[in-house]
């Protein structure tokens, strides 16, 4: 093989790599950003038609199949219960197609008592949208008062 045959192939090779290298960071960027507008639009704004954009048909919640209405009702619920309900992302952390957020929820129940929880999501992506959500903590059995401080 000649010298400048081997060089093409090395560039080329490089090129491949680090055009996959540069996918994967832009897919993670990508994602990380339609989980913060997932967040922040649907629990803090209410804006619930962001749910259909951002669930794939074959979506799954902790393994069990999750439509999108489903979804949408269960944050009107949420948002029903505490009115001023607030998520707030503690960190976000997204590689390839996979996103991780660790969040702290805060909201007012009808008795007045203002509550908090947290929990953790790993999120798959494929295509722009959620396959699979998996979620540790953060349940109503999580929830407890807040602190004078929160």
């Amino acid at each position: 093989m000649s010298q400048a045959v081997s060089r093409g192939v090395c560039l080329i090779a490089i090129i491949v790599l680090t055009s996959s290298c540069v996918r994967k960071e832009v897919d993670a960027v990508i994602n990380k950003e339609a989980t913060r507008i997932f967040f922040n639009g649907v629990f803090n704004d209410g804006i619930t038609d962001i749910v259909k954009l951002s669930l794939a048909d074959n979506y799954t919640y902790n393994g069990h199949p999750s439509k999108v209405d489903g979804t949408i009702n269960w944050a009107k619920s949420l948002r029903a219960a505490y009115p001023d309900l607030h998520f707030t992302i503690n960190d976000l952390i997204g590689e390839g197609h996979k996103v991780a957020i660790r969040w702290t929820m805060t909201g007012t129940g009808s008795d007045g008592v203002k509550m908090t929880t947290s929990g953790t999501n790993i999120i798959t992506f494929k295509d722009g949208k959620a396959v699979s959500n998996w979620q540790n903590g953060g349940t109503s059995a999580d929830l407890h008062p807040a602190s004078a401080g929160t």
